[in-house]
């Protein structure tokens, strides 16, 4: 039998029993991990369309082309195309600047899905060029 005992506040309840207290820790915990996931990736869950391996290599060639070009002006794009799935972007240079004595640039990346007809979706981000000539997502 489960023992609870009311406090002076009428919706405050103490359990006895370790079964009660353990499951309600369960849940705290559950509630915890969901919270640190979407922390950790805020994509969890996430399913809508995506990029299949070679969309990613075919775009990350694109974007190497515009962060190997030293001269690379603001505006200037890439575009790519991703031959079995279909899905296609372009990556964009919308800034260029300087971080701590390190060249940046501010990209944009629009990616087109094949199998969604809603508008691009755009995702942008700094990118800087460590001394060892990597570039690095800041």
């Amino acid at each position: 039998m489960v023992e609870v005992r009311r406090f002076a506040s009428p919706g405050l309840t103490k359990c006895r029993s370790w079964w009660c207290c353990s499951l309600a820790a369960s849940l705290i915990l559950a509630g915890l991990h969901s919270a640190a996931l979407a922390q950790i990736n805020p994509f969890h869950g996430y399913d809508g369309p995506t990029l299949s391996k070679q969309d990613l290599d075919t775009s990350q060639a694109a974007t190497r082309k515009l962060l190997t070009d030293d001269q690379a002006e603001v505006g200037k794009s890439e575009h790519w195309e991703g031959t079995t799935s279909g899905n296609q972007g372009d990556i964009t240079v919308l800034k260029s600047f300087t971080r701590q004595g390190m060249p940046c640039r501010t990209l944009r990346s629009d990616v087109r899905y094949k199998q969604t007809s809603a508008r691009p979706r755009s995702f942008t981000l700094d990118v800087c060029r460590l001394p060892s000539g990597e570039w690095k997502i800041v």
